[in-house]
């Protein structure tokens, strides 16, 4: 799966470099993305509805289903200030690029609009690394932390991009604990992200 994956990126890239694309479907590319994550979001939800432990668990555990995207809150907020000593950049900014969650278009324009754009291109940059990478690692995110470490990596897009690879890897059991935990993280970029740019 993994390579599949990696192969569908470079054959978009590729094919956009060499101008292979048609100016009309460059041109819908936000429409075209919204639906057919629509479709993969369609399908999880028909495969949760076959679950039916699901309810349980979100029963059982609660208010603690909320602890999960904030511990994940804290660790992308702590990388992204040891990175800022490693890279050179203000302490302030690589916390604010922390706290994009995965979620690279906002993220870099908000840091575009307040900061500039060299620190709103790396927030984009590292949050589009950020779900790649996520997406690559799964597998062994699961093999070797467990199945409720499989909701971490992605951030943010657990809610949607993100998603079908969780469920893929994790089982279907996990896919409400990623998706809140994908809603939450994204509520917090909106706030979390110009609080620590102004610091």
């Amino acid at each position: 799966m993994i390579w599949q994956i990696i192969a569908a990126l470079a054959l978009g890239i590729t094919l956009a470099v060499f101008g292979l694309i048609p100016d009309a479907v460059s041109a819908s590319l936000d429409t075209i993305l919204t639906a057919m994550l629509c479709l993969l979001l369609f399908f999880i939800g028909l495969d949760l509805s076959q679950n039916r432990t699901v309810i349980t668990e979100i029963r059982r555990l609660g208010v603690k289903i909320l602890l999960l995207p904030l511990f994940i809150a804290c660790g992308s907020i702590a990388g992204g200030l040891a990175a800022s000593f490693v890279v050179g950049i203000t302490p302030a900014y690589g916390m604010a690029i922390g706290a994009g969650f995965g979620w690279y278009s906002l993220s870099g324009i908000m840091l575009t609009t307040m900061v500039g754009a060299d620190i709103g291109t790396m927030a984009l940059l590292s949050n589009v690394f950020r779900e790649i990478l996520s997406i690559m690692m799964l597998p062994l995110v699961v093999k070797y932390f467990g199945k409720i470490a499989s909701v971490a990596p992605g951030g943010a897009t657990t809610m949607d991009t993100t998603l079908p690879f969780v469920v893929k890897y994790a089982g279907s059991e996990m896919s409400i604990v990623a998706f809140i935990s994908g809603v939450v993280l994204s509520i917090l970029v909106v706030f979390l992200v110009p609080a620590l740019a102004g610091l």
